[in-house]
């Protein structure tokens, strides 16, 4: 969270120099990037402001909001005008373009001293960016049910009136949506006890546990790994840093957001072992690398990967060449291959790319490992979350099963 006040114009100018940091060209940044920025500027200097206020950002924003309504003024124009607001709103609140703008079409449009507040939680609690879409939910979904309600500020929210809140929700939601929601909404109340804002605490309001439904997804087999290794060019930087991806997901159990924030620093050649904090649980996790996937992580490194003074392993392909920064854009990569492939998807048929992690929990299931252990290497905050793998193991859940043979029936369609 931002306390520093600084000037507008100062501001569009380490957002430049940010952007020259990312590796953005500057044909982009002179051209594109910094004029837009100064149109805010210029508003600022016309009615006399100088420190950056993203109240008063709001203010552009609103103006080329009516312009729109009235027809004067184009979709995409007011699209990137919200867009290098909010650009220059997460600037302020944490040094860098990190913070995701919200989804277009939202139902829960809130004011602009909660949207405000939003971000600065974000910005406090750094989530990572599937996660920050959950919370910017919860979040606009709290904010709204009030404002509906002539209640715009946070201080004037009551216990009773969260206790309603949350009798509403659990009415309305499934289990998963309120887990998320009580989750995320105890986290914003301890953020607001670091803040200077009078509130009740209702941290306690927020502690129920409330269990997610697990459903009986299905995953990635050996035969369908080895036919998507077979169709990635290895040839090319992308193919060389793609089959690295996919076989450390398969022999690690690494989320995509973890492997994204995979850093040279993290891999231990010398003892063979990678080792890093898990973005999901915070925890520290070490796992063996194996031979595979050492090999393949070497020719991506010294054969492909740019040479740049930047810590994390895997790059984007195309300009500029920082660290990857979206988890979907690997189970993007993923399902191409699929596609290559000749793998046949459903929805929700459970053979993403996260099903490579579902893939090596069945594998440890039938060798015997325990669920504490698959835990552990799984990276799981709480051991009961490795249940949910006991479904993938048919063999096994088949000797379980009773044996309905010698019970005498009438009706033979039964048997």
């Amino acid at each position: 969270m931002s306390t520093e006040k600084v000037a507008v114009h100062e501001m569009v100018t380490r957002m430049g120099l940010e952007a020259r940091r990312l590796g953005f060209s500057e044909t982009f940044i002179w051209c594109d990037f910094i004029p837009r920025l100064r149109k805010f500027a210029i508003y600022y200097d016309r009615h006399g402001y100088v420190w950056y206020d993203p109240a008063i950002t709001q203010q552009v924003v609103d103006e080329h909001a009516k312009r729109f309504e009235e027809g004067t003024l184009g979709a995409d124009a007011f699209s990137r005008v919200r867009t290098y607001a909010h650009r220059m709103n997460e600037f302020y609140l944490t040094g860098t373009f990190h913070i995701h703008t919200p989804r277009r079409g939202t139902r829960y449009e809130i004011s602009p001293d909660n949207e405000h507040l939003l971000y600065e939680f974000i910005a406090w609690k750094n989530y990572g960016p599937n996660t920050r879409d959950d919370v910017v939910w919860v979040l606009r979904r709290y904010f709204h049910h009030f404002e509906n309600r002539g209640i715009f500020r946070i201080e004037d929210i009551t216990l009773d009136m969260v206790r309603e809140f949350i009798s509403d929700t659990a009415a309305a939601v499934k289990p998963a949506s309120l887990h998320n929601i009580m989750l995320y909404l105890r986290y914003f109340y301890s953020f607001l006890k670091t803040t200077d804002l009078t509130v009740p605490d209702a941290e306690g309001l927020f502690s129920y546990k409330v269990y997610r439904d697990y459903p009986i997804q299905s995953y990635v087999t050996d035969e369908e790994l080895e036919r998507i290794l077979a169709v990635i060019d290895t040839e090319t930087e992308a193919g060389k840093r793609n089959k690295a991806i996919i076989l450390l997901a398969a022999n690690t159990g690494l989320r995509a957001c973890d492997i994204m924030k995979l850093k040279l620093r993290d891999i231990d050649w010398r003892r063979g072992q990678i080792q890093l904090p898990q973005k999901k649980t915070g925890e520290m996790v070490y796992m063996p690398l194996t031979e595979d996937v050492g090999e393949a992580l070497q020719d991506y490194i010294l054969n492909a990967r740019p040479h740049l003074d930047c810590p994390e392993v895997f790059l984007r392909i195309s300009p500029p060449k920082v660290a990857l920064t979206d988890p979907a854009s690997i189970g993007s990569m993923f399902i191409a291959y699929q596609k290559k492939a000749g793998i046949e998807r459903k929805a929700f048929d459970g053979k993403g790319f996260h099903g490579l992690r579902r893939r090596l929990a069945k594998k440890l299931l039938v060798t015997g490992t325990s669920l504490s252990t698959i835990s552990q290497i799984l990276g799981h905050d709480d051991p009961l979350t490795a249940r949910q793998y006991l479904s993938l193991d048919v063999e096994n859940l088949r000797e379980c099963a009773l044996d309905f043979r010698l019970i005498p029936v009438e009706r033979e369609a039964l048997l």
